[in-house]
C-alpha cells in the first residue's frame, strides 16, 4: 500500500500515463528518421563480379541423372528444389560450387526445361549457394535468378529498367546483367541454352545488408504477389487473412524463411490497418512516420513512367517491401520486364495517364491516399518529369546508347540449342495489345520515349508565365509590371519573382537607367513546377520644355503677342501683293 504522501486520484493517474505515452510516441516519431540507404555497393568489387554489363560471363550448371528427372515433376504451384553443382567463368578465371540449390522459378513464365517432345527448352532457375552447404558463397553471394528473355525480343527491358531506377537513387531495385548458361547431364555432352540475365536475389540477408546500416538489417521482407489469394493490396490484409503467409502462394509472401514470422506478420497487420483506417493529418503524419516517403514516390513514378502495369500500382503484383527495425516501410520494385511498351490490363501503357497510371478497380487504397495529398502529388509529378528529361535515366539518347553496347555484346552468342531467343528484334512481347512501340529502332513503328514523354508533361498541369506587354515610358516615371496574366491548369501559382529582385504580381518599378532592359518573370505553382516569361521595359530621356522666361517674352512682343504679329505679317504680305497686281 502507498503511504498517504504517495497516492494519486485515478484521474491523475490517467493524466500522467497520457503524458508518458505522448513522451514515448514524440521519442519513438524522432527515432523513426528515414533510414539512410548505403550506395557504396555499386561499386564494390565483388557485387561488380557479378552485375558488369561489360563483359558476357559464363555459368554452367551440371546434374546429376537423378536431380535432373526429379526436377522435371515440378509444378507451377509446387517447385521441387534439386542439388547441382555450378561453375562460373568470369574474365577467363573459373569459380566452382559443389551442391548447390536450383528450382524452377516464373510464375505465368514458369515451364519446365523439357518440353513434352523431349527437347530441352529455356526455363527460369532460381539458385541457392546454401541449400544444401551451410554458408557456401560466392564473392558475397548465396542465391541468384536466371531468367530467360521470356516475351523481350529486345533482350533488354528488365536490365534497361533496373538501370534507370538504380540511376535515380531507387537503390533497392535488384541489379541485372548478361550471362550465357550451359546444362549438362550426368556425362552427357554440356549444351548451351542461351543468353540469359543474370539477376540479383531480393530474397537473402546479403540484399538487405548491402543496402541497409549494419544496425538497422534485421527487419522483416516480403514479397507482394498477385497468386492463389489474389492482388497483393494492403487494404485486404487483416489478422484473419490467409494471404499473409510463409508460402509461395501467398499474396504477401514472407522471406524470413519461417524465423519471426508471427511477429512480422503482426507488424504488418498493425502497419496495414492504421495506412488504410487513417485519414487526414494523422494519415499523412503516419506515412511520414513509416513509409520511406521518397523512396516511394520515387517507385510510384518508375512504375508509371517506365509503364510497369504487372507491378504495385497496376496489378498489385511483382513488388516488395522491407520493414526495417524502425518500422519504417521501404518498397522495392522487382521483375520490371513488363515495361517499355510491352503493354497489358492498362489500355495502352506508353499513353496511359502517370497519375491514373492503375486499372481503376485495382488501385492500392494506399496510392489514391498518398498523392491525394498536394505535397505528396507534386513531388511525384516532379519525379515523373525528371525521370523523362534528366540525362541517365528514361531519355532517348541514354537508353539507345545503353541498349546498342548490350546488343554488341550478345549478338554473337544468341545461337544456341533450344533455338529460342536467337533474334535481336524492336518490338514489345507478341502477346501484349500494343506492337508499334519501338526503343532502338526508332525510324519505323512509335517511339516509346516521346510518347510517354508527352503523356507526363500532359499531367504535369504546368503553370503559364505572363510577363505582361512591353513598356515604354519616360524617365523618372513609376510603371507597375504585371503579371496577372499568369496561370496554372491544375492549381494555384504561390509564386511570382522578378529577376531584377522584385516580388509579386504588380510591383512598381521607377524607370531611372536610360535604354532597354529585359526582365524575367519566374512563376511557381503549388507543387514546384516553374515557367518563365520576359518583358521589355524602354526607358527615354524625359525631354525639357522651353524656358518660361521666353514663353513669356514671346508672348507679351511689346503691343503684340505672337498671334498678333502673325496676323500683322499676313495683312501686309496681302496688301503689297494687292499693290502689285494693281500696276500689271
Amino acid at each position: 500500500m502507498l503511504p498517504s504522501s504517495t497516492k494519486i486520484s485515478v484521474s491523475k493517474l490517467k493524466s500522467v500515463l497520457k503524458s508518458i505515452t505522448f513522451v514515448t510516441l514524440s521519442i519513438v516519431f524522432i527515432q523513426n528518421t528515414l533510414a539512410q540507404q548505403n550506395t557504396d555497393y555499386l561499386s564494390d568489387p565483388e557485387h561488380q563480379f557479378w552485375h558488369d554489363n561489360a563483359t558476357l560471363s559464363e555459368l554452367t550448371l551440371s546434374f546429376s541423372q537423378q536431380a535432373w528427372t526429379d526436377l522435371q515433376t515440378s509444378t507451377q504451384s509446387s517447385r521441387v528444389e534439386v542439388s547441382a553443382n555450378m561453375t562460373f567463368v568470369n574474365y577467363a578465371t573459373a569459380y566452382e560450387l559443389v551442391n548447390i540449390g536450383v528450382k524452377l522459378s516464373g510464375n505465368t513464365s514458369f515451364v519446365l526445361p523439357v518440353n513434352e517432345q523431349g527437347e530441352i527448352v529455356q526455363a527460369n532457375y532460381t539458385l541457392d549457394f546454401d541449400e544444401f552447404v551451410d554458408n557456401q558463397e560466392l564473392k558475397g553471394i548465396t542465391s541468384l535468378k536466371l531468367k530467360r528473355f521470356n516475351g523481350d525480343p529486345s533482350f533488354i527491358r528488365e536490365p534497361l529498367s533496373n538501370k534507370i531506377m538504380q540511376s535515380f537513387g531507387i537503390f533497392t531495385a535488384h541489379s541485372s546483367s548478361y550471362v550465357k548458361v550451359f546444362l549438362q547431364v550426368e556425362e552427357q555432352s554440356t549444351q548451351y541454352v542461351g543468353v540469359y540475365r543474370l539477376n540479383e536475389s531480393v530474397n537473402r540477408q546479403e540484399y538487405i545488408d548491402k543496402r541497409f546500416a549494419i544496425d538497422n538489417d534485421s527487419g522483416y521482407l516480403w514479397q507482394g504477389n498477385y497468386k492463389a489469394y489474389g492482388p497483393a493490396l494492403f487494404s485486404r490484409i487483416n489478422s484473419e487473412w490467409e494471404g499473409v503467409a510463409d508460402a509461395d502462394d501467398a499474396s504477401f509472401e514472407y522471406k524470413g524463411k519461417g524465423v519471426k514470422f508471427n511477429e512480422a506478420k503482426a507488424q504488418l497487420v498493425r502497419l496495414a490497418t492504421n495506412l488504410s483506417t487513417l485519414e487526414g493529418v494523422a494519415f499523412k503524419d503516419y506515412v511520414n512516420q513509416h513509409i520511406n516517403v521518397p523512396l516511394f514516390l520515387k517507385f510510384l513514378a518508375a512504375e508509371a513512367v517506365l509503364g510497369h502495369w504487372d507491378g504495385f500500382w497496376g496489378n498489385a503484383n511483382n513488388y516488395m517491401f522491407y520493414v526495417d527495425e524502425q518500422e519504417v516501410i521501404h518498397f522495392i520494385p522487382f521483375d520490371t520486364d513488363n515495361t517499355l511498351g510491352t503493354s497489358a490490363i492498362v489500355r495502352d501503357s506508353g499513353e496511359q495517364s502517370t497519375v491514373q497510371f492503375g486499372v481503376s478497380n485495382n488501385t492500392p487504397m494506399l496510392i489514391t491516399k498518398v498523392l491525394a495529398i498536394d505535397d505528396f502529388l507534386g513531388e511525384f509529378l516532379r519525379n515523373t518529369q525528371a525521370l523523362v528529361s534528366e540525362q541517365y535515366l528514361m531519355t532517348e539518347a541514354d537508353s539507345v546508347a545503353f541498349i546498342l553496347q548490350v546488343h554488341e555484346l550478345i549478338k554473337n552468342d544468341l545461337q544456341n540449342v533450344t533455338a529460342q531467343h536467337e533474334i535481336i528484334e524492336d518490338k514489345p512481347a507478341s502477346w501484349g495489345n500494343q506492337s508499334e512501340y519501338r526503343v532502338f529502332e526508332l525510324n519505323s513503328g512509335k517511339n516509346w520515349y516521346t510518347t510517354k514523354q508527352a503523356a507526363v508533361i500532359r499531367n504535369l498541369g504546368l503553370p503559364n508565365a505572363n510577363a505582361g506587354t512591353d513598356i515604354t515610358n519616360p524617365e523618372g516615371t513609376t510603371i507597375k509590371l504585371d503579371a496577372t496574366g499568369s496561370s496554372d491548369p491544375d492549381g494555384t501559382i504561390v509564386s511570382y519573382e522578378w529577376s531584377n529582385g522584385l516580388t509579386g504580381a504588380t510591383p512598381e518599378l521607377s524607370l531611372s537607367a536610360l535604354g532597354t532592359q529585359t526582365i524575367t518573370l519566374t512563376v511557381t505553382d503549388n507543387f514546384g513546377f516553374i515557367d518563365r516569361s520576359t518583358v521589355s521595359i524602354t526607358t527615354t530621356p524625359d525631354l525639357p520644355s522651353p524656358p518660361q522666361t521666353e514663353l513669356r517674352q514671346a508672348n507679351s512682343g511689346g503691343a503684340f503677342g505672337w498671334m498678333s504679329l502673325t496676323a500683322l505679317i499676313i495683312c501686309m504680305f496681302l496688301r503689297i501683293n494687292k499693290q502689285d497686281w494693281r500696276n500689271i
